[in-house]
Order: C-alpha cells, then structure tokens, then sequence
C-alpha cells in the first residue's frame, strides 16, 4: 500500500548520469534517466489498492475499478485510439513536425528504451481485448513519455511526465477529469 506521495517527475528525470552523449539531443540526460525510471517502474502492481484515502492528493481524481479506468478506449473524442488524451499528444507531435531531427532522436530513443522495460502486471482476468488495449496504452505512453521530453520545452507540456509519477508507483494515470490542461488526472 503507498503511503506516501510518488516522487516528483522532476526527480525521476533528473538523476545522475555520467558520460553521457548527446544521442537524444539536448534533453539526453533527461531520457537516460526516464530510461532508469521505467525500467524500475513497477506496472500496474498497485492497482485497487486504497491510497489517496490516506494521502490527499487535490491534483488527482481516483478511479475505483477497471471498467472506469478504461473508459479511455470509449468513444470519447479526447482520447486517441490508444487511450491517450489527444491534446498534450498533439503539442509534442508539433513540435516534431517543426524540429526534424528530433524525430531521429526520438525514434533512436524508442528502439533504445525496448531493453529497459518490459511492459507487465496487465490483469489476466480482464478480457484478452481490454488486456490488448492497455499493452498498447503502456506501449504508446512510454512513446509518448520520450517525445515529450525530447521535444521540451518548446512543446510546453508535462502531461506524460506528470503521468511517469503514476506508473513509478504502481498505479494506473487512466485520463483526465475536464478540458486539459484544467481539470485533473484520473488515477486507479
């Protein structure tokens, strides 16, 4: 049970690394050490277990069961088909648009970080497709996570970062409560 608040993105992201090579551009170090995070991050493992009760936390909406959590794969406009929230996806996406060579950066980052995590802790008593679903969620979060950060600060936007702090401890960021950035993140 966590009791206590997930460590800060910032932390996360900021860890020590030593030697390291502009590969990912300037934000490299910052990708090493969401390499470092993800690896240790513990997937879904803390799922429906009570927390918040316990740690107020005003930036989050709790989420009480798997059915709510996946209400992001809906028909609800704001997600994409993977269940991310369509705005802050846009923003980084623009910022490659305009800055090619962070795209290089970003797709050596996305073969780089298959060897740091293996997506697990999905439940298998949820139904094959849901279970399908959410691998393509964690798939398409952690692709998400890179290009934010590669593509900071000119995209302007923490939401996959402040999502890392999440995942980090075991529970499952499943959207946002309003229109982003007001309003909210889901967390179960």
């Amino acid at each position: 049970m966590m009791t206590s608040t997930p460590e800060p993105w910032a932390d996360l992201l900021s860890r020590n690394v030593s030697n390291v090579k502009r590969i990912y551009g300037p934000n490299s170090e910052a990708v090493i050490s969401a390499f470092s995070a993800l690896g240790e991050t513990p997937w879904l493992e803390h799922v429906d277990e009570p927390w918040l009760e316990r740690v107020p936390d005003s930036r989050v909406i709790i989420v009480h069961s798997w059915d709510e959590a996946l209400t992001i794969f809906d028909d609800d406009l704001r997600y994409n088909i993977n269940g991310l929230l369509q705005a802050p996806c846009e923003r980084v996406d623009e910022v490659l648009a305009r800055f090619p060579e962070r795209q290089a950066w970003w797709q050596k980052a996305r073969q780089d970080i298959k060897r740091y995590i293996a997506l697990s802790g999905i439940p298998d008593s949820l139904a094959q497709e849901k279970q399908d679903l959410l691998f393509e969620h964690l798939y398409e979060f952690v692709s998400m996570l890179l290009v934010e950060i590669i593509a900071s600060p000119e995209g302007r936007c923490t939401y996959f970062r402040e999502q890392l702090t999440w995942f980090h401890v075991g529970h499952f960021p499943c959207g946002w409560e309003g229109h982003w950035p007001n309003g909210r993140m889901r967390v179960y």
